[in-house]
């Protein structure tokens, strides 16, 4: 028993010293004046700054250290002062912090603290100081306004008297920022974050960035572009445009599917190509203005969800419209949409992140690398496409039968490949920049940016063209759907033209030579068969019977069988001896050199250099 008791005594005794907690500073400020005596102050001492009975001392190391006398305390909250409240620890920033805690008997023994600085003490940056000057600010920055650095260095404080930036009398705005690390990240302000500054266009910009290369900080200089508050309206030139050619692109969508007897397949997968290009550039539009952007930011990833969704649609929408079984080959599968499918589940972390992280990581640019991949996949994945579109445009022209129908078509899609190549280019001369400013560790990003704008514009293009071929040319729209059934006007045509005699045939072969010879219809290469049947006062039915049966040919043939004869008339000519052999076959109507190439070899077998050869010689 008496053993026991004891036992328990030392027991008691042990807890009573052990529950003594020691703190020790482990690191200063640099600029701490060594005659400073530093106090713990706190609930425990009734936050008393300047408390002898909890003043810290030197051990034989120097290291400073404080224990307390109460054995077991209970939990406390606390601070450590130089003898006054005016000289309180605060952050890495010269601000101030919550106050410590120590749980008292059931908290560590030993305590290690890090003072960071002091509130009567200057900020002592691990890596010295950074001028900042600013050489230009916007025409619209209110006379009276004050402009503040705001960034790591102060913990985002946006009106910060501290960083203030002061006028030089050549006009400059000068600060100095401190280096707490190799990298700070900074913006400007007029004192709050609704009068951040912004892109030329009005648009967020990207927090500027500070790197320390080498072992003292330069100098800095700056050009505030913009003010997000005072951007104006955010339509200018470049907007207006994207925002003509989405509405357009909505407009044309009532407008080929109103027409009278319209190519209801073909246009059906027109129609949401153009919803996607209305949409897109209504989203890339959208993100101009900043509160729509701030309201709801996610409506800058509308455009990115047709990179891996128009191309296919496209392909789809060329087999629709040339409907030949050249083309079939091509056709579109389930398995060419799962690119997009992986695309919309590796943007939903985006999609459901809160809003105002969203915002602020897309405005950090923290989905830099994120975007880049995807675009450049994109641009990948519709280069690859581009390439099988062009194959199936080139495969048709080469194994079409009675093409007649579809010359319009040809044109029509020769112009949207163009425009398609082009926007590649961009696309890829975007990247190839980028890249270039990695390799050389330079920001060129202003000239990115302007090659992204110039990708939009030449996209958006497309529904311009769209508009001036359905004006100029409203059958590419118009061509029937094999599918349905005749019009009644057609099937009357129809049933003229296969019970037409030879007599009538005949007629119809004399108004069509002349038309042929007296007004040279053939020059034009957009000539169709409905153009040609009015020139020859008949109907397109009845004309493509008198040119397949009368003349033993299709449509094509028969045309660029007029087309040679007068080629090989100007090529032995005077006139036409310092032209090109491709110069002569545009003015007699072929708008290619493929194509001019491809029917001479069919109508006088052999090439037109090898013909020429023979006849001038």
């Amino acid at each position: 028993m008496r053993r026991s008791v004891l036992v328990f005594g030392f027991l008691l005794l042990a807890l009573a010293t052990g529950a003594q907690p020691t703190f020790v500073i482990k690191a200063l400020p640099p600029n701490t004046p060594e005659t400073d005596t530093l106090f713990l102050s706190g609930s425990i001492n009734n936050w008393a700054p300047d408390d002898p009975g909890f003043a810290f001392e030197k051990d034989a190391s120097g290291q400073l250290f404080l224990t307390i006398s109460q054995p077991g305390p209970p939990p406390f909250e606390y601070k450590i002062t130089r003898g006054s409240w005016e000289k309180v620890e605060t952050n890495a920033f010269g601000q101030f912090v919550n106050n410590r805690y120590h749980k008292g008997a059931s908290g560590e023994d030993t305590v290690r603290l890090r003072i960071l600085s002091w509130d009567d003490l200057p900020v002592n940056p691990r890596f010295g100081w950074v001028d900042i000057t600013v050489e230009e600010v916007p025409d619209n920055t209110p006379p009276d306004a004050s402009i503040y650095a705001v960034g790591s260095f102060n913990d985002w404080h946006p009106g910060d008297p501290d960083y203030l930036l002061e006028k030089q009398q050549d006009g400059t705005l000068r600060t100095r920022l401190p280096l707490l690390d190799d990298t700070i990240y900074y913006k400007f302000t007029r004192g709050n974050w609704e009068t951040i500054e912004g892109r030329r266009n009005g648009r967020a910009r990207i927090n500027r960035q500070y790197i320390l290369r080498g072992n003292s900080p330069g100098t800095v200089t700056a050009r505030i572009e913009s003010w997000e508050d005072l951007a104006g309206n955010p339509i200018n030139l470049y907007t207006f445009l994207l925002l003509l050619a989405a509405i357009q692109g909505l407009l044309l969508i009532l407008a080929i599917n109103t027409l009278q007897d319209n190519n209801r397949a073909a246009n059906r997968i027109l129609s949401v190509l153009l919803l996607l290009l209305s949409v897109a550039l209504a989203g890339r539009v959208s993100t101009y203005d900043r509160d729509t952007f701030n309201w709801m930011p996610r409506l800058l990833l509308l455009p990115d969800f047709i990179y891996f969704l128009y191309a296919p649609i496209f392909l789809l929408y060329i087999n629709r419209l040339l409907r030949t079984p050249a083309t079939n080959r091509f056709g579109i599968g389930w398995w060419h949409f799962v690119p997009f499918l992986l695309q919309v589940a590796a943007y939903l972390p985006l999609i459901f992140m809160p809003k105002e992280e969203f915002i602020s990581r897309v405005v950090n640019q923290d989905f830099k690398a994120f975007f880049a991949w995807s675009g450049g996949l994109a641009l990948a994945f519709n280069s690859f496409y581009w390439l099988i579109c062009h194959r199936t445009i080139r495969q048709y022209e080469r194994e079409s039968g009675d093409t007649h129908a579809f010359e319009p078509n040809l044109e029509f899609l020769r112009v949207v490949m163009w425009l398609k190549f082009a926007c590649l280019l961009i696309w890829g001369a975007t990247y190839f920049i980028g890249g270039l400013g990695l390799i050389l560790e330079k920001d060129l990003s202003f000239i990115t940016e302007k090659t992204t704008d110039a990708l939009w514009v030449v996209f958006s293009l497309t529904a311009f063209f769209l508009g001036y071929y359905t004006m100029r040319q409203p059958e590419i729209f118009k061509l029937p759907d094999p599918d349905a059934p005749p019009t009644p006007q057609g099937q009357e045509e129809q049933d003229k033209a296969a019970s037409m005699d030879e007599e009538e045939m005949d007629e119809i072969k004399i108004r069509l030579e002349r038309a042929m010879n007296e007004k040279q219809p053939y020059r034009n290469p957009g000539l169709t068969l409905n153009a040609l049947a009015e020139l020859a006062d008949t109907s397109p039915h009845s004309l493509s019977r008198v040119i397949n049966d009368g003349y033993g040919m299709n449509f094509n043939d028969f045309v660029n069988s007029y087309r040679v004869e007068e080629f090989k008339k100007l090529a032995r000519q005077e006139e036409y001896q310092n032209h090109t052999l491709l110069a002569i076959a545009f003015i007699v109507g072929f708008n290619s050199k493929s194509a001019f190439n491809r029917s001479f070899k069919k109508l006088q077998d052999c090439t037109p250099r090898e013909y020429l050869k023979e006849v001038l010689n």
